[in-house]
């Protein structure tokens, strides 16, 4: 047990290195437009702060990757545990194993966009929530972390499919949510007409609201499997599909959120600032179904 707690504290400080890296490399870039002090070639300082800039850069990819390999590591450890425990190979079967399962496929999510997109900015809104689900993880009580024998409504190979589809597109809503986060930000900046370091890595407008988009394409589907996989295993384990739950109900509510967003788009227009704030809105939904209800709601999912 142990041993994998340890690894899930390693994740944890190298999550929030890569967050620190990240941060710092936005203060490194330069903008575009940049005078130079007097005697000193503008050319030369460009040089020198881009190297800077991208050296912090490739330090904080390789920081998230290692980190995103050391969380694979720990949640395969907690899977052998698991196994001895209760013999269920499937680490997310708590609160803390769901919220680290999350934080991984969140940097698994960021990692894939950097490498496609070649965009290292957005790591410092993604990768830090990543952080921030990982710590969240970390405060929980320690029975809330240990790997106790599941209840057998949950002893099932159901929870291989259902859990994992869930918490998958609940990071695909939380990379949404960040990308919404960075888009109001960069469009401050634009409209203040902002020179800052801390706005010159950022892409532009289109390509953030892009990226929102395409995450939450990526999201929508996969909470509306899960909710199906969800209601087959309800039936399986205590006779009815549905029964209005608590977390089945909230987990409706979200869909339908996330819903009435890609509708919006694609009906009535809904981009850039609109829509980065109802990313950001529905990913504050999200974080009540997956926390709120468990700790504030009782109901079938309360073990969860």
């Amino acid at each position: 047990m142990m041993r994998s707690l340890f690894l899930f504290d390693m994740t944890f400080w190298l999550y929030l290195a890569a967050l620190g890296l990240y941060v710092a490399y936005l203060f490194a870039k330069r903008p575009a437009m940049q005078m130079a002090p007097a005697g000193h070639p503008l050319e030369n300082i460009e040089e020198r702060d881009g190297a800077w800039a991208t050296q912090l850069g490739q330090v904080a990819t390789l920081v998230t990757v290692f980190g995103w390999v050391l969380n694979t590591l720990a949640l395969t450890t907690r899977a052998f545990e698991r196994m001895e425990h209760s013999g269920t190979f499937a680490p997310w079967s708590n609160q803390f194993e769901a919220m680290a399962y999350v934080s991984w496929a969140i940097i698994l999510g960021y990692v894939l966009l950097e490498f496609r997109y070649k965009i290292k900015a957005v790591g410092a809104f993604v990768v830090g929530i990543g952080f921030i689900a990982m710590g969240a993880a970390s405060l929980l009580p320690y029975r809330y972390q240990t790997a106790e024998p599941l209840v057998p409504a949950l002893n099932s190979y159901w929870i291989y499919i259902h859990v994992s589809i869930t918490l998958t597109s609940y990071a695909a809503f939380a990379m949404a949510g960040g990308l919404g986060l960075m888009y109001l930000f960069k469009e401050r900046a634009v409209n203040r007409g902002s020179q800052s370091r801390f706005y010159a890595a950022f892409p532009d407008l289109e390509t953030i609201d892009e990226l929102g988009y395409k995450a939450i394409m990526l999201g929508f589907p996969l909470l509306a499997f899960g909710i199906i996989l969800g209601a087959m295993w309800a039936n399986y384990a205590w006779g009815g599909y549905w029964s209005w739950d608590p977390k089945e109900t909230w987990s409706l509510i979200v869909w339908l959120i996330y819903g009435a967003y890609i509708h919006a788009r694609m009906t009535r227009g809904w981009e850039g600032h609109k829509a980065a704030i109802y990313a950001i809105f529905g990913f504050l939904m999200v974080i009540f179904c997956f926390w709120g209800v468990n700790f504030l709601l009782s109901g079938l999912h309360a073990y969860a």
